[in-house]
């Protein structure tokens, strides 16, 4: 494993580490300090043990980073699956007040008013209203992104089974998920295009020797259909949060 950056004299950048504390360690007296009563974790990487950090909410996470050319506090915001926010600040009080205003429940424009270096997208807004699943679709429609099959889009747009779906591309592949949070579900099966004709495969999570082929057509709309017939049962509209958070509630029905 590659050292993380916890072998650099991060005490030299960042003064309130000393030779031995860490992250988690300094922020967790920062935020009881602040009055919120939340528990701050180690990052999950070992190699980040010094240096990253994060609090988790029954929805929501914070992660944080320490930068280690300069001095920079990197703030992830989550929920659900979905980076909703983030932004980079050298004070560590500005970083208790975003992970206050986050774990809190705070909109994202109230994270932004509250942390003027918090950013986020159209598409993180799209997911606040709940709406992320058109947003999606209206941004993959309207993309100049060379890897995006136009045909491909219109042809999967024009199914309500199918626009009801969280649309993502990976590797050139488009793909569907029940829900609008990572990880995505991999139940519905993936087209993509190869030299002119379109390719229908599941997930490779189907199949232990890579995607496992279900057919090849000539253009994007044979391609739909095939996915149409594949689909898994009950296939309903996607909805917010993860494949975890689908298997959980599948479980207790």
């Amino acid at each position: 494993m590659t050292p993380g950056p916890d072998t650099h004299d991060l005490a030299s950048i960042y003064p309130e580490l000393g030779r031995n504390e860490t992250l988690q360690s300094i922020l967790q007296t920062a935020v009881h300090q602040a009055g919120h009563g939340l528990d701050v974790l180690p990052e999950r990487p070992p190699g980040w043990w010094r240096s990253g950090a994060r609090v988790d909410g029954d929805s929501r996470t914070t992660n944080v980073l320490l930068g280690i050319a300069e001095r920079a506090f990197i703030v992830n915001f989550w929920e659900r699956g979905v980076m909703m926010a983030k932004g980079t600040t050298t004070s560590l009080d500005a970083v208790v007040s975003a992970i206050g205003a986050w774990q809190s429940g705070a909109t994202l424009a109230r994270l932004r008013s509250t942390c003027p270096f918090v950013d986020y997208s159209p598409l993180a807004e799209a997911h606040e209203r709940g709406d992320a699943v058109e947003a999606q679709w209206t941004s993959y429609r309207h993309t100049t992104a060379r890897h995006v099959d136009h045909g491909l889009i219109e042809a999967a747009y024009a199914q309500p089974q199918l626009r009801a779906l969280f649309p993502f591309h990976s590797h050139q592949a488009l793909s569907f998920s029940r829900c609008t949070g990572f990880p995505y579900t991999h139940d519905v099966p993936v087209i993509t295009p190869v030299d002119g004709k379109y390719r229908v495969t599941w997930w490779r999570t189907r199949s232990p020797h890579g995607p496992a082929d279900i057919g090849e057509t000539d253009n994007p709309r044979d391609a739909v259909a095939l996915v149409l017939v594949h689909l898994p049962t009950n296939c309903g509209p996607a909805v917010a949060g993860t494949a975890n958070d689908l298997d959980k509630s599948d479980s207790t029905q």
